[in-house]
C-alpha cells in the first residue's frame, strides 16, 4: 500500500477517456499503465528559468499535451502532476531534504503504477547561449537506451540537430527505478531559438507528437508482456 495524500493521478482506462482519481492515505493502488509521464519540478521548485518563464510551467504544458496525445492513441498513461504543486509535500519521509522527498515521491508513484516506461520531462539551461537542442538521459539498461535513442532521433529531426543520448548514472531516478526510465531535456531555455520552441503552444504540440512517435516505435519493438 502506498500512503499518498492530495495527489491526483490521471490514468487512461479506455480509449479517449481519462479517469481522474485521488489517492488517499488509505488507498490501495495497484494499477498497471503503459507510461508514466513525470512532470519535473513544481510548486516552490520552479527549476531553471529565462525571460521570466519557469521550467516547471514548460514541463507541465508539454506533459499534459503528451498525456492527451498518448490517450488518443489508447495508451494507459499516468502523470505525476497536473497542476503547479510540489510532490514533496505528500512525502512520507519528513526527515529528508525537500529535494530528496520530491525524488522519492516520484519513485513511489512509478513503483505503484508499474509502467513499461518512465519519462521525466525537463528543460535545459546553459551559460553558453549557443547550446541548443534536446538531450535524452538514460539508465544503463538496453531498453532504456533504445527508448532514449528513439526519442533523441525524433527530437533531433524536429530541431534540426544531431545529438546523442547520455548515460544518467548520477541521477537518483535513473539509479533507483526498475522500469526503463529516461530524462527528456526538451531544449535549452537559455537559447533564443529553443526558447521560442519551448514557449509557443503550437511547437509544444509538435514536441509532444515527436515523443509520441518514438513511444509508438518503442512499443512495437517491446510490446507489453
Amino acid at each position: 500500500m502506498i500512503k499518498l495524500k492530495n495527489i491526483l493521478y490521471m490514468i487512461s482506462l479506455i480509449p479517449l477517456l481519462s479517469l481522474y482519481y485521488p489517492l488517499t492515505a488509505q488507498a490501495d493502488v495497484t494499477p498497471f499503465c503503459d507510461i508514466v509521464i513525470d512532470v519535473g519540478h513544481g510548486g516552490i521548485d520552479g527549476g531553471t528559468s529565462a525571460n521570466g518563464i519557469l521550467e516547471k510551467d514548460l514541463n507541465l504544458a508539454v506533459g499534459i499535451k503528451l498525456f492527451n496525445e498518448l490517450n488518443k492513441k489508447s495508451f494507459n498513461v499516468g502523470i505525476t502532476r497536473i497542476d503547479d504543486f510540489t510532490l514533496s509535500d505528500d512525502s512520507p519521509f519528513p526527515t529528508l531534504s525537500r529535494h530528496l522527498r520530491d525524488l522519492k515521491q516520484r519513485k513511489l508513484i512509478a513503483d505503484e503504477l508499474n509502467p513499461q516506461m518512465f519519462l521525466s520531462l525537463h528543460v535545459n539551461w546553459s551559460k553558453n547561449k549557443t547550446l541548443r537542442g534536446p538531450l535524452i538521459i538514460y539508465q544503463v539498461t538496453e531498453k532504456s537506451y533504445q527508448l532514449a535513442n528513439l526519442i533523441q532521433d525524433q527530437l533531433n529531426d524536429y530541431y534540426g540537430v544531431k545529438k546523442y543520448p547520455q548515460k544518467g548514472n548520477p541521477y537518483f531516478l535513473m539509479k533507483h527505478l526498475e522500469m526503463p526510465s529516461i530524462i527528456v531535456e526538451l531544449g535549452y531555455i537559455s537559447n533564443y531559438k529553443d526558447f521560442q520552441i519551448l514557449t509557443e503552444e503550437s511547437t509544444q504540440d509538435e514536441l509532444a507528437m515527436s515523443i509520441v512517435r518514438a513511444i509508438e516505435e518503442y512499443m512495437l519493438l517491446y510490446p507489453a508482456e
